[in-house]
């Protein structure tokens, strides 16, 4: 069961769900990725059956922790904006379960500014299906999620929960040529809720992975219905492949452009994800993420 605290600021909508490997490639290679997180991004492509255990850690504008929470003990009002996102999570076969956390604050106000979130636990599966003739591969793929609306009063240091539903998202995954790979995920196409997304801020997407044969850099690109585009690419630093770098940007239309690195180290059945994201390179309001993967 994935859990999360999620945000209700436009610019740290989905941190809690993007990995450490899309994030250093401006947040590309969700729709079209594969692995634990196909859980969340496109449950399509946990169609390949594999056994993985997947923990991360991240958040925004750490560099500005320790004012946060200064403002926090003093009971002043909260200046700073800063999130902090953990997750956990288990694949067996084509199935995959997980846990995940995320909190920020909330700036503003003559009071300490409370901090609220979004928890939310998720089942998801995928199936291979017959694909047209000369393609490689199509699958398809089903998410439900559970909603939880909760805010941290500081004031009285409380816990208040507030609505609370479940959503189902569907996914689509195609791979027409061994070098090309497309993937869509269709949000809330069946929700409890009577405005799920007022609750939840996730897009549609869908996107693509293109590596032809011999080329140093495989390239990904990712398109939201709300117009943001996601860009990059991942090559490795030497022959054996066992150190991977990345690059790439986001474009949020009308709003901001994060520029964004990330490197990866495999060894054997582990998988080590770093990476950073900087808006108008501002130190202080980077994003960071890390991961450990172990297959088993």
């Amino acid at each position: 069961m994935v859990i999360g605290l999620l945000p209700w600021s436009r610019a740290a909508a989905e941190p809690a769900a993007i990995t450490a490997r899309a994030l250093g490639m401006g947040n590309a290679y969700t729709a079209a990725a594969e692995g634990f997180h196909a859980l969340y991004w496109n449950p399509a492509g946990l169609a390949v059956p594999a056994n993985e255990i997947s923990v991360g850690l991240g958040g925004l504008g750490w560099a500005r922790l320790r004012d946060v929470l200064e403002q926090f003990e003093a009971g002043a009002p909260q200046t700073h904006e800063a999130t902090i996102e953990t997750f956990a999570g288990i694949r067996i076969g084509q199935v995959a379960l997980g846990a995940a956390f995320q909190a920020e604050t909330q700036p503003g106000g003559p009071q300490p500014a409370n901090v609220r979130g979004l928890d939310w636990w998720a089942i998801g599966g995928g199936q291979a299906v017959e694909p047209p003739v000369g393609w490689r591969r199509l699958a398809v793929g089903l998410t439900l999620r559970r909603l939880t609306e909760r805010e941290y009063v500081t004031v009285s240091q409380t816990l208040v929960e507030g609505r609370q539903g479940e959503v189902l998202d569907l996914g689509v995954l195609a791979e027409p040529t061994p070098e090309l790979r497309i993937g869509a995920v269709l949000r809330r196409v069946w929700s409890s809720l009577e405005r799920p997304e007022e609750l939840d801020p996730a897009e549609s997407r869908i996107g693509l992975a293109y590596h032809p044969e011999g080329w140093p850099v495989a390239l990904r690109a990712d398109l939201s219905t709300e117009g943001t585009l996601s860009y990059g690419g991942e090559w490795a630093a030497n022959k054996q492949g066992s150190v991977v770098l990345r690059a790439g940007q986001q474009l949020d239309p009308g709003r901001t452009i994060m520029t964004t690195v990330g490197a990866g180290f495999h060894v054997g059945a582990v998988q080590i994800d770093l990476a950073a994201g900087l808006t108008q390179l501002d130190l202080a309001s980077a994003r960071v993420r890390a991961e450990l993967s172990i297959r088993f």
